[in-house]
């Protein structure tokens, strides 16, 4: 390839990854997410670099090359870092956190001996680059972080209770195994930057991924927001699966909470009670959002609705709070007769409004007695 398309190509991927860089660090991400995402994109500028230089200058420099190598085993690494991240693995024991830094430690080995006897790679007498012996063992042992990232993001994605999250973690194996792709591709044509520009498309699409899920995130009591909500309601109706129900929850008495202890215990309240939808929805297929103020929605395709609101109540009055803490509950089974999903939701809504009204008169007619 011409050398001079070849840098070009490089500094427009270099460049993404300084926008990206500089918006990341700008972002709302959780400190965590930043830094292992930072980490991401920092290395693989440095890889870039340092691969431009090796393939435009002087491609027989020995120490060039190795560097190469080397910031390639940093990028697989940052990679299952940031998976991990993502996925809110944390390793305890420093055996894990050794197992998990064993392909790099292994990688720089077989770089220090490579420079002895060419175990990786070699300049041949006419100048070009040969693959050593042990090439195909240094990728496989690189491979393995995209492989297990890979695989632990699966795992994860059928774990996880939260539909937003569910396909967050599936967005994050599938590029793994692209990565893996692109990087088998560029050892057959490495006179094309396929891996470059592969891993810079890889970037620059999860960065967007995770600004989606920043968007369609309530931030107080971190579950779906009405933006996800209608979304996802959208996409059940036009699914026309009989066998789910809609709940619509209101916090009972909310106002009342803010006004005589204050909006900063509301939002506790708020959050305890998203804390508690979590728990009481065991189904995966279950669906959690904030509709808006008290307001939240669930999305239930089980086959005890009942069950599931006495489990909503008796986790909700196990909390500790100064004031009495419950909700009321509007629910609506989907049917063929629904065509958009705002009639299913105004049919949950008149429900909700209904066991408010009749708990507005139970109150009542307590105080009357009284």
């Amino acid at each position: 390839m011409n050398e001079v398309l070849f840098a070009e190509i490089y500094y427009i991927c270099v460049v993404i990854m300084l926008i990206l860089g500089f918006k990341t660090y700008r972002s709302m991400m959780k400190n965590a997410q930043k830094v292992s995402f930072l980490a991401v994109v920092f290395l693989h500028i440095l890889y870039f670099q340092t691969d431009l230089v090796r393939m435009t200058t002087n491609s027989q420099d020995l120490f060039l090359n190795e560097m190469c190598f080397l910031f390639f085993s940093l990028c697989t690494l940052s990679w299952f870092n940031y998976i991990q991240t993502m996925l809110g693995i944390h390793y305890v024991k420093k055996s894990q956190t050794f197992f998990s830094m064993l392909p790099l430690i292994i990688s720089v080995v077989l770089l220090l001996v490579n420079t002895l006897n060419g175990c990786l790679f070699y300049i041949d007498q006419s100048g070009d680059f040969q693959n050593g012996l042990l090439y195909v063992s240094y990728v496989l042992i690189n491979d393995i972080y995209y492989i297990i990232g890979a695989y632990q993001a699966y795992i994860y994605s059928h774990r996880a209770k939260n539909y937003q999250q569910k396909k967050s973690n599936q967005i994050l194996g599938i590029y793994m195994i692209f990565l893996l792709l692109v990087g088998t591709i560029q050892d057959f044509f490495r006179d094309i930057p396929i891996f470059c520009v592969g891993t810079s498309l890889s970037i620059l699409i999860v960065y967007i991924s995770l600004e989606e899920q920043m968007i369609s995130i309530d931030p107080l009591t971190q579950l779906n927001n009405r933006n996800r909500m209608e979304q996802y309601l959208f996409e059940c109706v036009r699914s026309q699966d009989l066998n789910m129900y809609l709940l619509v929850l209101d916090v009972n008495r909310f106002k009342k909470i803010n006004d005589e202890h204050g909006h900063a215990q509301g939002d506790l309240a708020l959050k305890a009670i998203a804390s508690c939808l979590k728990e009481s929805c065991i189904e995966k297929s279950d669906f959690i959002a904030r509709y808006g103020g008290d307001e939240f929605v669930i999305v239930y395709k089980g086959n005890d609705v009942e069950d599931l609101c006495q489990r909503i109540h008796d986790s909700i009055q196990k909390l500790s709070f100064p004031f009495d803490l419950d909700v009321s509950i509007g629910c609506a089974l989907y049917h063929k007769d629904i065509h958009k999903w705002s009639d299913w939701f105004i049919e949950a809504d008149k429900r909700l409004y209904n066991e408010k009204k009749n708990l507005k008169g139970a109150v009542t007619d307590k105080e009357v007695s009284a």
